[in-house]
């Protein structure tokens, strides 16, 4: 992938300032030399910084106290893209970008808002990439998660601390996370793997898992279906209680002749009981019939029941009246007490006194009024002719009534009884239609276990995806193609090591690169292979950095056949460290190399530059180093892109005198 970087640019908090803007030269070694504490180191961290980084690693202090925004100028294949993010808020990386992707790129004096953000700019960048949206697998860990721009970043960054480092090779390979899904990718970076492959990949597992499933559901089925056919075999046996079958079922029935006669019972119309639904109807219809019926009949028994009551209280209220007048009658005999005492004349019964000589006469009035009531209460109330006919006409109406209700019940116990019969007809069609259902169940699942099931066909289906996907995901083929990638490279890093300050042996066979360590391996005199780790001599370990990150370049330029998803440039922070310190004459004079040193530290910048023209220019190296013109002036292909001496710096005085 193009993209190499043409500008750098600080805008800073001061807005009359102008913003310091660093250029570069596209397809060289871009070279900014200058003395300790300019901010040479703070290249790295500002291009990561502007490429979406979670953290911000740009110094404190100066650096950052007097930016606003800082950004970057890459060019691509066919236009540029300007890349700014705001500085950050203390220890808080900002998450407002500013990005432009034109033809040209007019780099603007001020930025005053952003006009997208980090997810933003990660998509873009992706875009840029070409990377597919696809996972490698699908593991849980992450590790196979889509790649992106910011996964590529770290074999573009050569900081100060990795450049000359025995046991990491790549920008910030030392947490688990990166490293690991370099590791995982890195067959496809190489372009062993392809999106075809990691699709078939990830279906693979997809029906792997599938087939498990089915496996497991097919097994289960078949230990199951033992007990099935043991059950059917009862069943069957059971069968001609419902008259559905009539021949003798044994145990010496095979499973197709079980089946055979259970599908037969299924196609048959099982409706042969010997009582039809035709009767049961007509038997509950009279039923309810009699119900209603003797609910009526209830009803008049009530009703005369009642009459005949109301008319015997009139009885017996007359009775109890007549009785008690004849009850008084005998107790009072008033008229006849008075005749029977009455005394001789002129002498009053009652008082003795012979002062009213008409008293007897008196008496004998007073007795004939007293005896005319007395009669008049001795003739007895007789209860009404026609009260004692209707009387009769209900008691005999209540005797037809409740021989009536007699017949009914006999009737209802008659029909009721034979109602046992349907209630056990009824429970005889459930039982038939449930062995029914099981029986359908069972022979459905003993066909779907057979090798014309549907459980069969379905794992069919599935081993053929499963051999259609392992041919194209054929891990052997992709070991090979990833050595045939590995060995292009490790010629590649042989012929780097040869112009560098490395010892001889490592100059004659060729160094490897490990994916699986993420390192590189080495032979020693007796055959036996060791990791960088187990080098000696920091100039062998810059020496293999230098050498793997120029072969990486290389290679990925080469392959005409395959997209290249790894950005064309990389940043080298100080890699002549090893060769320092300055010699000193005195104070008065300039520091100058040992002449030892001088000449390692050329094979360093020649063999960058030669690997930049072997390529015509098609990655950019940018170097960050004490070394100055004075020992590169004659490379061809290197850039001063600035030096930084003599109160120059990073950030102009000028921002913070």
């Amino acid at each position: 992938m193009k993209f190499q970087i043409e500008n750098i640019i600080i805008w800073p908090k001061k807005t009359y300032f102008k913003p310091r803007v660093l250029n570069f030269e596209l397809g060289k070694v871009n070279i900014i030399t200058g003395a300790s504490r300019t901010g040479k180191t703070a290249i790295i961290p500002i291009v990561d910084y502007c490429l979406a980084s979670d953290k911000c690693l740009i110094p404190i202090e100066i650096i950052r106290d007097n930016a606003s925004w800082y950004g970057i100028v890459a060019v691509l294949e066919d236009d540029k893209v300007l890349i700014a993010r705001k500085a950050p808020d203390g220890n808080i990386s900002s998450d407002e970008f500013y990005f432009l992707r034109e033809k040209d790129i007019v780099i603007p004096d001020i930025i005053s808002a952003g006009n997208e953000t980090k997810n933003g700019i990660k998509i873009q960048l992706n875009n840029i990439a070409q990377l597919p949206y696809i996972n490698r697998d699908n593991d849980e860990s992450g590790y196979d998660n889509r790649l992106s721009f910011r996964d590529l970043s770290h074999l573009v960054f050569q900081s100060q601390d990795i450049v000359a480092n025995q046991a990491i090779l790549f920008y910030k390979t030392h947490l688990t996370e990166n490293r690991e899904k370099l590791i995982r990718w890195f067959p496809f970076i190489l372009g062993a793997e392809d999106i075809t492959i990691m699709d078939a990949r990830r279906k693979l597992k997809d029906v792997l898992t599938l087939i498990k499933q089915k496996e497991r559901e097919f097994n289960s089925a078949k230990n199951v279906s033992k007990t099935w056919l043991n059950t059917l075999l009862a069943e069957l046996q059971r069968s001609s209680s419902f008259g559905l079958h009539n021949e003798l079922i044994d145990f010496d029935y095979t499973q197709d002749q079980l089946l055979s006669v259970a599908k037969g019972i299924l196609n048959d119309n099982p409706n042969n009981l010997n009582m039809s639904r035709k009767t049961i109807t007509v038997i509950e219809t009279e039923i309810d019939n009699i119900e209603l019926e003797e609910e009526k009949n209830s009803g008049e028994i009530a009703e005369v029941e009642k009459r005949l009551k109301n008319i015997t209280d009139v009885e017996k209220t007359l009775k109890t009246f007549n009785d008690g007048t004849k009850r008084k009658i005998n107790r009072l005999g008033i008229s006849e007490w008075f005749m029977m005492n009455k005394r001789s004349a002129n002498q009053c019964p009652f008082c003795g006194s012979t002062e009213h000589p008409n008293a007897n006469k008196e008496i004998e009035k007073i007795c004939k009024v007293l005896k005319s009531y007395e009669n008049t209460l001795d003739s007895s109330i007789e209860l009404p002719a026609s009260l004692s006919r209707e009387k009769q006409e209900l008691e005999k109406r209540l005797e037809s009534l409740l021989e009536e209700k007699k017949l009914l019940r006999d009737r209802y116990d008659q029909l009721n009884a034979k109602n046992e019969e349907t209630k056990l007809y009824s429970q005889q069609r459930k039982d038939m239609f449930k062995f029914l259902g099981q029986l359908e169940y069972t022979v459905k699942m003993i066909d779907n276990l057979s090798d014309t099931g549907s459980l069969s066909k379905e794992l069919d289906l599935l081993y053929a995806d499963k051999v259609k996907y392992e041919s194209i995901v054929n891990d052997t083929k992709i070991i090979s193609a990833t050595e045939v990638k590995l060995k292009e490279i490790s010629q590649l890093m042989l012929s780097r090591l040869k112009t560098l300050d490395v010892d001889p042996k490592y100059q004659r066979i060729p160094p490897r690169f490990s994916i699986k360590e993420l390192s590189i391996e080495v032979d020693d005199d007796q055959g036996y292979c060791h990791l960088l780790s187990e080098i000696g001599s920091a100039s062998n370990w810059v020496a293999f950095h230098l050498a793997l990150t120029c072969a990486l370049q290389e290679f990925f330029i080469n392959q005409r056949q395959q997209i290249s998803y790894v950005p064309s440039f990389i940043i080298y922070d100080q890699p002549s460290q090893v060769y320092f310190p300055r010699i000193i004459k005195d104070k008065n004079e300039e520091p100058r190399f040992d002449s030892e040193d001088v000449g390692a530290v050329r094979k360093i910048f020649n063999t960058l530059a030669t690997s930049i023209i072997t390529t015509k220019g098609k990655w950019q190296a940018i170097v960050l180093d004490h070394a100055d013109l004075s020992i590169y002036h004659d490379i061809e292909g290197i850039y001063e892109v600035d030096e930084w001496r003599n109160g120059k710096k990073l950030i102009p005085e000028e921002w913070y005198l």
